[in-house]
């Protein structure tokens, strides 16, 4: 008789006279899974920066790079490289499923077509838009861009190095990298963007420069939104424990508004 488990690589085979053979756990493996995109996104950064010349502070840089070694000492100093997490999935028979049922937010998110949706306007927003701005718009335009671009990327290169980390620190990357990009350079592009299109107002032609104040204004709002609602107020109660903190139970994926103010305590 064959039995299948929850997950669609563990396969069981139970007899009456023998006992169950031990389920095939795939465990998540960086080089195969997380080393190509890091590449891409790394050498995608690093064609940026050179290519932008001094746009790029030496704080930026610092940060991006320092934010990520840091998590991975974290992993590794104090939470053991996970270790805990997989050794209990190993007895439970479960397969590590980083960009499923483990994903940020505990797998609730992925399915959901809001928040796919949601997930595809930032990419837009911070990493489509402002790449194809530092090829195409003028140059001061693109100096201007350049430094927030660079931090998603740094960004995007983080999360996907850091899917075996400790849900502690994979919480702790997009909100350290939200939050500097918000209160850095981000929140530089918006006051200068709009000191620019007041500088070109009196010669006219002054789309592309107002494009650049609403795309800048637009992703502030959209990753300050990010930072305070979705992520802290939607995301991280997930990982607090059921028990000793109920769960409310949401109405919606992307706002956190209870639903009829019940908590989940199961």
């Amino acid at each position: 008789q064959q039995t299948t488990a929850p997950y669609s690589n563990m396969t069981t085979s139970t007899q009456d006279s023998e006992p169950s053979a031990t389920p095939k756990i795939t465990e998540y493996s960086f080089a195969s899974e997380g080393l190509l995109p890091c590449t891409i996104f790394a050498s995608l950064g690093y064609y940026v920066c050179v290519r932008s010349g001094d746009a790029v502070s030496n704080t930026d840089l610092i940060f991006s790079i320092g934010f990520l070694a840091y998590v991975f000492m974290a992993n590794a100093i104090t939470f053991d490289n996970n270790q805990l997490q997989f050794d209990q999935m190993k007895r439970q028979n479960k397969q590590f499923e980083p960009m499923g049922k483990h994903s940020l937010g505990r797998g609730q998110f992925v399915t959901q077509k809001s928040f796919l949706i949601y997930f595809g306007v930032s990419k837009i927003l911070g990493l489509l838009i402002p790449l194809v701005m530092i090829f195409a718009a003028p140059k001061e335009i693109a100096t201007m861009v350049t430094p927030s671009l660079m931090v998603v990327i740094a960004q995007a290169v983080a999360e996907q190095s850091t899917m075996g980390c400790h849900d502690v620190l994979r919480m702790a990357v997009p909100i350290g990298y939200s939050a500097y990009r918000l209160f850095g350079p981000l929140q530089t592009w918006t006051y200068d963007s709009y000191s620019l299109y007041l500088e070109q107002a009196a010669t006219g032609g002054t789309l592309v420069y107002a494009f650049n104040v609403g795309l800048a204004w637009v992703d502030l709002v959209f990753t300050a939104y990010n930072l305070f609602v979705f992520l802290i107020l939607r995301t991280m109660p997930l990982y607090f424990d059921k028990d000793e903190t109920p769960r409310v139970e949401m109405k919606y994926t992307l706002l956190p508004l209870p639903k009829k103010n019940k908590s989940k305590n199961v």
